[in-house]
């Protein structure tokens, strides 16, 4: 593993990897709500992005590990997704708007992208 990076370039990587949280929030906001035509059984609800939450959270996490070994430093990439989330909420709700369905795949999604964050934290090195 590579050592010999400066602070400034550990800063820099944390950031992109905040905001490709935000970005994958965004994605997976956008297309919880999908369904899939099943020959036989009609519209079936197919919410992929709530398993696309907790792989890339997870990926996330585990790449800001490779900056700092520091827990906080590591968990920004999550806690910058979930204060997302929860400002999408916010908002939405402030503005009247409706970006997420009041259902269990709302749920879902914030409970795995949680998880999938916080795993690779969890585990001993």
């Amino acid at each position: 593993m590579r050592t010999d990076f400066s602070r400034g370039e550990a800063t820099g990587g944390i950031i992109w990897l905040s905001i490709g949280a935000l970005f994958s929030l965004f994605v997976e906001m956008l297309y919880v709500g999908t369904w899939i035509d099943v020959p036989g059984l009609g519209m079936v609800p197919f919410p992929w992005t709530i398993l696309l939450a907790f792989f890339f959270n997870m990926v996330l996490t585990k790449t800001a590990s490779l900056w700092s070994q520091n827990t906080w430093v590591r968990a920004t990439p999550v806690i910058v997704w979930a204060v997302g989330f929860f400002a999408a909420v916010a908002l939405a709700e402030v503005l009247g708007l409706q970006l997420l369905a009041n259902n269990i795949r709302t749920i879902a999604l914030l409970v795995t992208g949680i998880i999938g964050g916080v795993w690779p934290l969890l585990r001993t090195r």
